[in-house]
């Protein structure tokens, strides 16, 4: 069992409002794309995840970064390293082609990884630009959706085992991955001469619809399905949300915490499922409680985190709502 030291995410400082694009978006603005600035947004917001987890950069003995919609080479640990004080032997691990399953999968990876080594700890970096790979001239449903509901955004966890699961917190017990066969052209990106193209399949939710049910059961079994207090899901957008309730039985408030954080932020691919989490850490309150994490990305594949919070004492004697199970259908 690995524990979530702690969660941390970021949105780009300044949100440009469709009240001023008309004018705004008419002139150059030099702020725009200035690498030094942005890399001192994000490691900020890492040093916090670490801060939250008691930890310096030192402690760290395993970065994964995460992003599909923009590509640094050397990864983007080596340019935070300084900043982060991370050690010269620290592993590293990018991930670039996961889409936005990559930040669920970056954190399986991490527990997976403490269960061979319980004695490090992992940080976990995914950051996603969207608006980078938006394309002017593309007058496609899906490129135009994608503008839509993708937005830029941040997100960092920091992982360390959780001996006998006694910790206070959010414990991932264990992670699964699922290949959904033959959907590799629903999502995804096209690389053409003028760079990539993005892929949204209106198939997509249909296909959800029919398999995900499928696939929790193979990973927690049937009657295990009906033992959830939560799902922590990347807040993909309403027509996913819609899918995934039809498929599992759920009422519209079971994803409550998904739906706003796409109304507050859009779907920041990777990055989303840390918004998700951070927003549940804060909510589940003063009992124990059993729930699934799921990211949704190209392939298709569907990532899957069994999830237990363990409240603290301080919670434990304050005064809270009971929460409602969640009534997956069996």
């Amino acid at each position: 069992m690995s524990h979530l030291l702690s969660v941390a995410t970021a949105v780009p400082g300044y949100r440009l409002e469709a009240a001023e694009g008309l004018e705004r978006l008419r002139h150059f603005w030099p702020q725009l794309g200035r690498l030094p600035e942005a890399e001192a947004a994000v490691g900020t917001r890492y040093l916090l995840a670490l801060g939250r987890g008691q930890l310096t950069g030192e402690d760290i003995d395993l970065v994964i970064t995460v992003s599909c919609t923009g590509y640094s080479v050397p990864s983007l640990e080596v340019h935070l390293a300084p900043d982060l004080g991370l050690r010269p032997d620290v592993l590293r691990l990018p991930i670039t082609e996961l889409g936005c399953s990559g930040g669920a999968a970056a954190i399986a990876f991490a527990h997976r990884h403490l269960t061979a080594f319980p004695d490090h700890k992992v940080l976990v970096l995914a950051v996603e630009l969207p608006s980078l790979n938006f394309q002017p001239g593309d007058t496609s449903p899906d490129n135009l959706t994608a503008a839509l509901v993708f937005g830029d955004g941040a997100g960092a966890a920091v992982l360390g085992a959780a001996p006998g699961g006694t910790r206070p917190g959010l414990d991932v017990v264990r992670a699964g991955s699922r290949l959904l066969p033959g959907t590799a052209d629903l999502l995804g990106f096209d690389l053409r001469d003028g760079g990539f193209h993005v892929v949204l399949d209106r198939r997509l939710p249909r296909v959800l619809e029919r398999t995900l049910d499928s696939a929790l059961r193979s990973f927690l079994g049937d009657s295990d399905l009906g033992n959830l207090d939560f799902l922590a899901v990347h807040a993909a957008g309403p027509r996913i949300f819609e899918a995934i309730e039809r498929s599992l039985g759920l009422p519209r408030h079971a994803l409550r915490l998904s739906r706003e954080v796409f109304k507050a932020v859009g779907n920041t691919s990777s990055a989303a499922i840390f918004f998700t989490l951070e927003r549940l850490m804060a909510d589940l309150g003063c009992e124990a409680r059993r729930g699934l994490g799921i990211g949704l990305g190209p392939g298709v594949s569907i990532e899957l985190m069994e999830l237990a919070w363990t409240p603290s004492e301080k919670a434990g004697n304050e005064a809270r709502p009971a929460r409602e199970r969640v009534p997956v259908s069996g």
